[in-house]
């Protein structure tokens, strides 16, 4: 079977730790679209619409944003994951992301791919000290950030340098006055998902079906058959 894949920069990493480019024809594309909905939602399209020779088009994008809303495939399934951003998958499920939610809505989630290549809390103060001062950029990112107590980073395999991204979350934290932690991350529905597979947190569209919000809830997900 031969598979496209449409990625975030986010699951960048855990993708390439598990050797899967040999197999999948990957594309990831610039963290930077999760501030403009509407991009995203047309280059995704717009890949899509390139990608009708493949026999499944797969994603590791979840609702982030509502940017799938809309998404039509003429000729080829589309698979990806039911979470609510690359941070229910790093996690595995949106159960669980739910679960450590209730348990703490005041924790700031960091995944390697996110340190790598996303817009951290920190990088965004800075953005805002440059066009704005100090002043106004403390009260800007007090507004958005001032709830979080706590920041705590998503270990998943592959990880060649985990100091490394432990002193980032360090810097964050402390820059913030947030209590620092640890959990293990679960790629197992991101593994499936590279594969082919659904899973009971994928989402199976058929070739020639919008994506609509009843999709997106997962009230018509659809499973296929493991090549």
């Amino acid at each position: 079977m031969r598979i496209k894949l449409i990625g975030c920069h986010s699951t960048m990493n855990e993708v390439h730790a598990q050797g899967f480019e040999q197999e999948v024809d990957c594309e990831f594309l610039d963290f930077n679209f999760h501030a403009q909905p509407e991009k995203l939602h047309a280059k995704l399209q717009e890949i899509v619409n390139k990608s009708q020779d493949y026999d499944l088009i797969i994603m590791t994008y979840g609702r982030c944003s509502n940017s799938m809303l809309g998404l039509l495939s003429p000729q080829v399934p589309l698979l990806f994951p039911a979470t609510h951003d690359c941070i229910g998958l790093m996690l595995g499920s949106t159960a669980r992301h739910m679960e450590l939610f209730k348990e703490n809505p005041l924790t700031y989630y960091f995944s390697q791919g996110w340190l790598d290549y996303g817009r951290t809390p920190l990088a965004e103060y800075y953005e805002y000290e440059a066009q704005f001062g100090e002043k106004k950029a403390r009260k800007l990112i007090k507004m958005l950030y001032g709830r979080y107590q706590k920041a705590v980073f998503i270990k998943t395999p592959g990880i060649n340098d985990l100091e490394q991204y432990r002193k980032k979350v360090r810097e964050i934290a402390d820059f913030f006055g947030w209590d620092v932690g640890e959990i293990e991350g679960d790629t197992s529905l991101l593994t499936s998902i590279v594969k082919g597979i659904t899973a009971p947190e994928s989402i199976y569209v058929e070739a020639g079906q919008v994506i609509t919000l009843e999709i997106l809830g997962g009230s018509k997900r659809k499973r296929i058959v493991e090549e």
